[in-house]
């Protein structure tokens, strides 16, 4: 299968979005690295799905741009992000009377990929091989989720966004979860991800970041548990915002 073009990074500059006369996202401005596992937390209405949205080119910001550096070249916003961004939301969007199968093979058909080759893309390291033939309604929750990631990672987007990603997955599902993932940081791809799922977080050991009325700050690595053997990892420490000034010592709930 062929991979989008190598995205090195992404940039999100004063992205401003109001909702309803409501300012969810007041100037969001961070830089995600690609090679890394980035990890978005906050409460609840925080704006996290919303920011995804404006990444992935599903809604527009009211303020601000998004910038990726792509194959040499800078896309902004919108337009020329589409064509390198990988999504996977609350709204799976498979067709619940195509098998899993079926539903693999026509998203290749649908890019030119070779759709022989789309189902074993990752099927068996995502446990789903044997899911192949079954009717995507018949399946659960968790295994239609599994059926959209191979989906997803079979055009092997520059930039993916996942939004909860471990709903109804079990812990051996999860397991593999987390292999796939690492596999997608380890090939240099921008990798975010929104979970409440703090085992899910422990498991990936990537970078954090927590929204926070309306802006973004990227949380201080952690001291490791006692006994780790490392004693060089720095203490934690309070939330530090994207422009690498301290945030308020008080975390407001979120």
């Amino acid at each position: 299968m062929s991979a989008s073009p190598t995205v090195t990074a992404l940039e999100l500059k004063g992205i401003v979005k109001l909702l309803g006369g409501a300012r969810v996202l007041r100037g969001v401005d961070a830089r995600f690295e690609g090679g890394a596992v980035h990890v978005i937390e906050g409460a609840n209405g925080s704006g996290k799905s919303t920011l995804l949205n404006i990444i992935a080119g599903r809604l527009a910001p009211t303020h601000g741009k998004v910038v990726a550096q792509v194959g040499g070249v800078r896309y902004q916003s919108r337009g020329g992000l589409r064509d390198v961004v990988g999504w996977l939301g609350h709204e799976l969007g498979l067709y619940p009377d195509l098998s899993a199968e079926e539903n693999v093979r026509l998203h290749a058909e649908l890019r030119g990929l070779d759709p022989d080759a789309a189902w074993a893309h990752d099927a068996g390291r995502l446990g789903i091989d044997r899911l192949r033939g079954r009717r995507v309604r018949e399946l659960s929750r968790g295994q239609r989720q599994r059926v959209a990631l191979l989906r997803l990672l079979v055009s092997q987007p520059g930039i993916l966004l996942l939004d909860e990603p471990s709903t109804g997955l079990d812990t051996a599902s999860l397991e593999k979860l987390v292999h796939v993932l690492h596999e997608v940081r380890d090939a240099g791809r921008v990798l975010l991800v929104v979970t409440h799922d703090v085992v899910l977080v422990d498991q990936l050991r990537g970078v954090r970041w927590r929204l926070r009325e309306g802006k973004i700050f990227r949380e201080e690595a952690a001291a490791p548990p006692a006994g780790s053997g490392d004693a060089s990892a720095p203490s934690p420490g309070p939330s530090v915002p994207a422009d690498g000034e301290p945030s308020p010592a008080a975390d407001g709930g979120a």
